[in-house]
C-alpha cells in the first residue's frame, strides 16, 4: 500500500471519513514567499485518536477524491500565521528548514512542489 493511501486512511479515520470535520489551513500571500507559481489551495488538519495533527493538502484530497474541496465548510479555518503562532514548537520539531514552506514539511511533500 502506497503512503498516500496510508495518509488518506488515517486522515478520513480522524475526520469520521468527512473532510468538512476537518480544520483548513490557509496561505494568505498572493506571491509564495517560497517561490511557487501556482497559489496554495491550503491544508487539511484532522486529529487522531493520540491528539497528534495529521495534515493532507487539499490539492492532494481534491485529486483523490474528485470532490471539490470548499474551505469555508470545513470546521473552522486558520490562517498559517495563527497556525504556526499555535504550533510553534510542534513546527520547530517537525520541519528541517524555516526557509521552506512549514506545511508542505508537516505534509511530507518534497519542498519544490511547495504550492503555497
Amino acid at each position: 500500500m502506497s503512503q498516500k493511501k496510508c495518509i488518506s486512511y488515517t486522515f478520513l479515520k480522524a475526520t469520521k471519513g468527512n473532510w468538512h470535520n476537518a480544520i483548513h489551513i490557509k496561505c494568505n500571500s498572493i506571491l509564495c514567499p517560497h517561490g511557487n507559481l501556482m497559489p496554495c489551495e491550503g491544508i487539511l488538519m484532522a486529529i487522531d485518536a493520540d491528539g497528534s495533527p495529521i495534515f493532507m493538502p487539499v490539492e492532494t484530497l481534491r485529486k483523490l477524491s474528485g470532490e471539490s474541496i470548499d474551505p469555508e465548510e470545513c470546521c473552522i479555518t486558520l490562517n498559517k500565521h495563527t497556525f504556526e503562532a499555535a504550533y510553534a514548537q510542534y513546527v520547530e520539531w517537525h520541519t528541517d528548514s524555516p526557509d521552506t514552506c512549514s506545511l508542505k514539511q508537516l505534509c511530507g511533500a518534497p519542498a519544490p512542489s511547495c504550492p503555497c
